[in-house]
């Protein structure tokens, strides 16, 4: 069995597409560990609640649990930085925080946020930047852990597709894995993301499961695969011993 270590900076951001994936995972027997670097207490829901933003973070937090326990997750580990306020943080703190956390779990794959960040918020963008260089870092200094560093991500939707406008998708040459979804992860996704009750509104306008097509889509950092890989476990990458980097799968 793997390990596979998610890190994302809000609540809901691993249900907001890649769920489904993450329930075939856990299905399959891998370990999945979810790392969310704040709790999400500036969303604007806080005011349509009348919720303070202490109000809201607890009310995440303990939504995410409901989260962890639906889909069996090995472990779940919500920091308490500022939600919103990601680019004004040393960004070594952070990139501590993710290496922390790599070093207790020994994941073969790390997922995060692409460049783009898909809804472009900033915390998405810092996300994606700290992780990388966390990753990096390790695989230049000969660790052997993560053997894959995976972004998810978007396909180009379908012309008849209702793809919210805000959303950037990545191009086909970038794809590198996508997992078919099954019926059962799918449903076990859509559990997850129900857990969210204080995010009903904004989970039955933009419907965030129907925008991901028939797989969960990846790109992987330094790998190229054509045609795409059906698993995030698959043709692993070894590490060359001298300079700690991925070697051709």
């Amino acid at each position: 069995m793997a390990s596979l270590l998610y890190v994302f900076p809000h609540p809901d951001d691993e249900c907001f597409g890649p769920v489904p994936a993450l329930a075939q995972q856990r299905r399959a027997g891998h370990e999945v560990h979810l790392l969310t670097l704040t709790r999400g207490e500036a969303t604007s829901q806080r005011e349509r609640l009348g919720y303070s933003k202490a109000d809201m973070a607890a009310a995440r937090y303990e939504e995410m649990q409901g989260v962890a326990a639906t889909l069996d997750l090995s472990s779940l580990t919500v920091l308490e930085y500022p939600d919103g306020g990601l680019a004004e943080l040393n960004p070594l703190v952070l990139e501590d925080e993710v290496t922390t956390h790599i070093h207790a779990h020994e994941p073969d794959v790390v997922v995060t946020y692409p460049v783009h960040g898909i809804s472009g918020h900033p915390d998405h963008l810092v996300a994606h930047a700290v992780v990388k260089r966390a990753v990096c870092a390790l695989r230049r200094d000969g660790a052997a852990a993560p053997r894959r560093l995976a972004f998810y991500t978007l396909p180009p939707a379908p012309d008849d597709a209702d793809r919210p406008s805000h959303l950037s998708h990545s191009p086909p040459t970038l794809i590198d894995c996508q997992v078919p979804i099954r019926d059962e992860d799918l449903e076990t996704g859509r559990e997850a993301l129900h857990c969210y009750e204080t995010y009903r509104p904004v989970i039955e306008e933009h419907r965030p499961l129907d925008t991901i097509g028939d797989r969960v889509s990846f790109e992987l950092f330094a790998e190229t695969h054509d045609p795409p890989l059906s698993s995030l476990l698959d043709r692993l990458p070894a590490l060359d011993d001298e300079a700690g980097l991925p070697s051709a799968p």
